[in-house]
């Protein structure tokens, strides 16, 4: 067996972004870089509804999205490759990759198919990521730690889009706010000089093919019974809380007439609940069960949904979605927390991209099925029913509560 990477936990009161300059490292790049995914995501879209209306934005989203369903072979490649020069590589490829879009801003094909190999490079960052954090913090800290890498991907939703739309309409247009993408990109690699150059904990005499390692990710899955509760939780949750993407602009627009304004509000309002749960939990997650944080998180969302169904004015929708953001971020956290707790180092790559995918395919039958609610019961309707189905995924979970294996998801071998 391949040596072990020497042991970089802090002790029990240590402060994590001061203290530890490795898991510092971590956490700004992934900042950094998600700020500029959230950048390029809305000067694309901008540029796709100018050029080629609609359908050229609902092309780009799903080319995007197309390569998240490969989440368990790319996992393989995060459990192969030392992690630090995996995430190094792919924010230099994917500064290459918008480079290019930027230089050339391409016809629709050709871009679609860079917007492809973008979303490859980003497959592979976040399960390299997140199979970081237990080796850098101690297992008492593996929840604050979560709370503070997931911050990255709060600000990727609350500041991306908002810098995107201001550089897009400014001098250079779209190029500008995809060239200040490629700097946070190169940014984030060198910001990564910092962090630890891990070995993956692998011996030599058990890699096999791609293929082959994928499919032991999956069977581990498939027999391992608390994490397989984990994954079909967040399909299940995905499922019904996604629909709130759909619904929530008819909600504002038609039934409650507060036009874009308020729509916008009421979306700010979401990453705002998600931004201060994160901050709470970087001191309320500590040595705390990270699936009752994944229960109380739950039941947040699922009142956040319903209480906007029956929402009589737009305040009362905005109260409903910073509850919901809160309840989806604690999700986040404790998703993170507990499969990190649950699955040796040697196979986190492949679970953690298990659970990505499971999360997207989550996303694309909510979109299916929100669409279709929404013409026939209308936008009230499909936010309670998608409330109250999320909640009946914590009825589902809390058996697994109560007999333990899952609650207490004892800390796994590294």
């Amino acid at each position: 067996m391949a040596a072990s990477p020497p042991s970089v936990n802090p002790g029990p009161r240590t402060r994590l972004l001061r203290d530890n300059p490795g898991f510092r490292a971590l956490c700004v790049s992934r900042a950094v870089s998600c700020v500029g995914d959230g950048i390029t995501t809305a000067a694309l879209v901008l540029l796709a509804a100018a050029q080629h209306g609609p359908t050229g934005v609902s092309l780009l989203l799903v080319a995007n999205a197309l390569p998240r369903f490969g989440g368990p072979l790319a996992g393989v490649f995060v459990d192969r490759v030392p992690t630090r020069r995996l995430i190094t590589c792919c924010d230099l490829a994917s500064a290459a990759v918008i480079g290019l879009i930027a230089l050339t801003v391409p016809p629709l094909p050709l871009l679609l198919g860079l917007i492809v190999v973008a979303g490859a490079l980003s497959t592979l960052r976040g399960p390299a990521g997140r199979s970081l954090v237990p080796v850098l913090v101690s297992p008492t800290d593996r929840g604050p730690a979560n709370a503070l890498f997931g911050l990255g991907r709060t600000l990727q939703l609350a500041a991306g889009p908002a810098v995107g739309g201001l550089l897009s309409i400014g001098p250079g247009g779209v190029r500008t706010a995809l060239a200040v993408d490629v700097a946070t990109f190169v940014i984030a690699a060198v910001l990564l000089a910092r962090l630890p150059a891990f070995q993956p904990v692998r011996d030599p005499s058990v890699i096999t093919g791609v293929w082959a390692e994928a499919v032991a990710g999956i069977r581990h899955v498939a027999t391992n019974r608390p994490v397989r509760i984990l994954i079909l939780t967040m399909f299940a949750l995905v499922v019904f809380a996604t629909v709130d993407n759909v619904a929530l602009v008819f909600l504002t627009g038609y039934q409650l007439s507060a036009g874009p304004a308020g729509y916008g509000l009421a979306a700010s309002a979401f990453g705002i609940g998600m931004t201060l749960t994160s901050l709470a939990c970087t001191r309320l997650a500590r040595g705390r069960s990270p699936v009752a944080l994944l229960a109380v998180a739950i039941a947040a969302t699922g009142v956040g949904m319903i209480l906007a169904g029956l929402a009589p004015t737009l305040v009362v929708v905005v109260v409903a979605q910073l509850i919901a953001g809160a309840g989806n971020s604690g999700e986040n956290i404790g998703f993170d927390t507990a499969v990190q707790n649950a699955v040796p180092r040697p196979l986190l790559g492949r679970v953690f991209g298990t659970l990505s995918t499971a999360a997207q395919l989550g996303s694309g039958v909510a979109y299916v099925a929100g669409d279709l609610l929404l013409d026939v019961a209308g936008p009230r309707v499909t936010f309670v029913l998608a409330g109250a189905g999320t909640l009946l995924v914590l009825l589902w979970l809390a058996p697994a509560l109560r007999t333990g294996p899952v609650g207490a998801l004892r800390v796994a071998p590294r």
